[in-house]
């Protein structure tokens, strides 16, 4: 019986942002890479659903979208996949697990499974979540310095090895090392002759707007409500400027909703 490959806990930014590997082998899986270098086969989400699910007429395809505050992403299911899609209405906070998957160019998620859970469940994942990031980025770090000074090479391997670093991890850094120069390399010849667009006004008040809000949640300390913040720094921002920084903060993952209307910071 073929092994079932574990579940990473991730945002849906990391998948959104990641670079999606399609396996040569018939046999092999596909995956996707994080920018911080991480490989996930299967992911693991918690997040709110966005849009009532559908289900094709023929009951063989079915899909809902779900948002965990960083981004949005759909979740398929196919064919005996699509009893989980019956599991979950609008509004619904779940956890979704299933393989990472990509088409045309968009991220997605293929359900392999489905769970309702309340929001201190939420809050765990998301402290699980940073937590595996925070221990992965120590690791990665060495890995990157390694790699950065040895590449992948026989001393390098030792040296990880010593260091408590997985070879794999040197592996992948130079998948993501290599995916990174790729795209790079393709936008410079996409973007070479066109001139550097100036920043629009808006966009730079938003930018402040943004720091005061981090600002103001790290100096109280606490969560504090939306209509808080907004009252605090009406005298520097108008509201519509404020709106938009608390949302792109909280797409971002630069801070998080404990409950409704309250935020605190990452």
């Amino acid at each position: 019986m073929k092994k079932r490959l574990p579940a990473s806990r991730v945002y849906i930014k990391d998948i959104l942002n990641g670079y999606y590997v399609r396996s040569e082998g018939d046999f092999e899986p596909n995956y996707l890479i994080t920018r911080d270098a991480r490989k996930v086969y299967r992911a693991k989400v918690a997040a709110t659903v966005v849009r009532e699910p559908v289900i094709s007429d023929d009951e063989t395809y079915g899909k809902f979208q779900i948002d965990d505050g960083t981004g949005t992403i759909w979740v398929l299911g196919f064919r005996d996949d699509t009893r989980f899609i019956r599991l979950v209405k609008k509004g619904d906070l779940v956890q979704v697990i299933g393989k990472v998957a990509e088409w045309r160019d968009d991220k997605q998620i293929l359900v392999e499974g489905v769970t309702k859970v309340d929001p201190d469940f939420w809050i765990l994942h998301r402290y699980e979540t940073l937590k595996e990031k925070t221990e992965h980025a120590k690791k990665a770090r060495l890995a990157f310095d390694i790699y950065n000074r040895y590449g992948i090479t026989a001393k390098a391997k030792v040296i990880a090895k010593n260091k408590g670093v997985d070879e794999d991890l040197l592996m992948t850094m130079d998948e993501l090392y290599t995916m990174v120069l790729e795209q790079r390399n393709l936008e410079e010849e996409l973007f070479e002759e066109e001139p550097p667009e100036k920043e629009p006004q808006e966009n730079l008040e938003v930018k402040k707007a943004k720091k005061a809000v981090v600002e103001l949640l790290r100096e109280k300390g606490k969560a504090l409500s939306h209509k808080f913040i907004v009252k605090k720094l009406s005298s520097e921002f108008d509201e519509d400027i404020l709106e938009d920084a608390i949302t792109q903060l909280l797409a971002e993952g630069e801070i998080y909703e404990p409950e409704i209307g309250y935020y605190e910071p990452l």
